[in-house]
């Protein structure tokens, strides 16, 4: 029992902010919460249709759909529709998979620094920090940021795997890096990447030789490759978007004032705020910050590794903070990649991270270190958050039925709006399909996310089209046979239009890969199956 005590410890303290959100049926008012609600129901309905992976949402847009998942993590929506599947709601979903990732969060925080230090009280510490970093409540009480929190909780469990292999290279360790990376970069667009190219600076600076980099390189690489049929479609097809237009220059108005990370915002005093996100580090944060510059600069007795995470600390921290003020302005300019961050405060999570992980620097002070002080500090941390324990904006009553048939397209910044297309739908059209050339009727018509089919009895060859943006990947086939599409004409703008002959014949609509997502696919596939293959071999090769 003694070693779970720590875990206990962990999950109790973590289940205290949900307390008042499992308290109510009604959905906690975030930025961003209905917007998730709907994307929950997009993503069951595209995976009950058996679309896998899941890229496009039929009933979005008024339902002239989108390729909205070809962009958008898919992970906790995957994770959603678990517990839709179970008979949950929509809401309940959305509060367990939020609950979720917290909980694994500090159970794969404390599971790295433990191993990494060898030292469950360092290891304690260090996650408390982690969970009850402010910035951390805010994203998911304030702001509902539903694929961010799966960064922070995959993002411990990368440098776990690395840690591990640090100590030895196994199959186990592997297996754990590389699904953790995969995990990671399926999270989230942008901040996941971040943490990426943060988890291979860990692995450079940490690792004692070139073998251990070498072997924590390769898990590394292969979470990559798991994860490729959504990150290279996502970044290579996202010329077919809106989304460079429209968030070119949404980073210049969210860089916050500096002092604002250093001044504690306990009550989340609206002036302390930026778009109404509090971007404090957090009161003991800073005092951990101000210990760890000591401990570096002044500390004697300082250990080899504490001042090697220190120094990497901080130079993470120092990084973030460039990136979050208007110095930075040049970099933003000229990375578009860095754009897609769209908010600069967003480095806030790095920030959190490397605040956390300087909580080592807490045990170069020896009185810090007696028994009752440690708890007291540990206890002060947790209490200075209570304010986010309870939403601060309040709750929303739900019509779930709202947002199983939801009109809009769910995003911001033109993110997943075709180029071809004239801009998000305003309405619902009078039928899906329509005959707009000819002399024809349309019989026996169905339609999922993916699929439309129906009949046509054309007294001449029609000209016909599907109210559905096109996106590659569409095709229409008649009788089983390919047929040119056409997406440009002026009066059905980013429209399927297509010409069917003269008869009775049966027509389907069929969204599915095109080559770079087939090749996306494959890369995926050929990795998971290497990887199972590899791990059969070894266990053969033991018996």
């Amino acid at each position: 029992m003694k070693k779970y005590f720590y875990f206990f410890v962990i999950i109790f303290l973590s289940i205290l902010p949900f307390v008042s959100i499992f308290s109510t049926n009604n959905l906690p008012h975030t930025h961003d919460g209905t917007v998730h609600l709907a994307r929950i129901a997009a993503y069951y309905k595209s995976l009950t249709d058996l679309q896998i992976p899941v890229r496009w949402a039929g009933d979005l847009n008024y339902g002239y759909g989108m390729p909205l998942f070809n962009f958008i993590y898919g992970l906790p929506y995957l994770f959603s529709s678990f517990f839709v599947f179970l008979g949950f709601g929509l809401v309940s979903s959305f509060k367990i998979v939020l609950f979720l990732s917290f909980i694994l969060s500090g159970i794969f925080m404390f599971l790295f620094c433990k191993t990494f230090f060898n030292d469950d009280k360092k290891a304690l510490l260090i996650t408390i920090l982690y969970q009850f970093s402010p910035f951390r409540l805010v994203e998911l009480l304030v702001r509902g940021s539903f694929g961010e929190v799966y960064t922070y909780t995959f993002f411990p469990l990368v440098l776990f795997g690395l840690t591990l292999i640090f100590k030895k290279n196994s199959y186990r360790n592997f297996i754990i890096t590389a699904v953790g990376a995969a995990l990671l970069v399926l999270s989230h667009n942008a901040l996941s990447l971040v943490f990426f190219v943060i988890a291979f600076c860990f692995l450079l600076y940490f690792g004692k030789s070139k073998n251990k980099i070498f072997y924590g390189l390769f898990p590394l690489v292969c979470g990559l490759l798991l994860s490729s049929f959504y990150w290279i479609p996502a970044i290579l097809e996202h010329k077919y978007t809106h989304g460079d237009l429209y968030m070119k220059n949404i980073y210049l108005m969210h860089f916050p004032p500096i002092q604002n990370f250093f001044i504690p915002n306990l009550i989340n005093m609206t002036s302390f705020q930026i778009e109404g996100i509090s971007v404090q580090l957090g009161l003991f944060h800073v005092i951990i910050i101000l210990i760890s510059i000591w401990a570096v600069l002044f500390y004697k007795k300082i250990d080899k590794l504490t001042k090697k995470v220190i120094i990497f600390s901080l130079l993470i921290l120092g990084i973030s903070l460039f990136f979050m003020q208007p110095v930075s302005k040049i970099v933003w300019e000229k990375i578009a990649l860095l754009r897609q961050f769209q908010f600069p405060w967003r480095f806030l999570a790095v920030a959190s991270f490397a605040t956390s992980f300087l909580g080592i620097s807490y045990f170069c002070i020896k009185f810090l270190q007696k028994k009752f002080i440690y708890f007291l500090f540990l206890f002060l941390v947790v209490i200075s958050t209570v304010y986010y324990w309870n939403p601060p904006l309040g709750y929303d009553r739900i019509n779930e039925k709202d947002y199983w048939n939801f009109p809009l397209n769910t995003t911001y910044f033109g993110e997943t709006d075709v180029i071809w297309s004239a801009g998000p739908a305003k309405s619902y059209p009078k039928g899906r399909v329509e005959v707009i050339a000819g002399d024809g009727r349309i019989s026996s018509f169905t339609k999922k996310s993916n699929i439309q089919e129906f009949k046509i009895d054309a007294k001449t060859i029609l000209g016909l089209v599907s109210h559905t943006q096109y996106f590659p990947g569409w095709r229409v086939y008649v009788d089983n046979k390919v047929v040119p599409i056409q997406f440009q004409d002026q009066n059905w703008r980013g429209e399927i239009t297509f010409n069917a002959p003269k008869g009775v014949h049966n027509i389907k609509i069929v969204f599915g890969e095109n080559k770079l997502r087939m090749i996306s696919d494959i890369l995926s596939l050929t990795t998971l199956f290497s990887m199972l293959l590899f791990g059969l071999f070894l266990f053969f090769k033991r018996r």
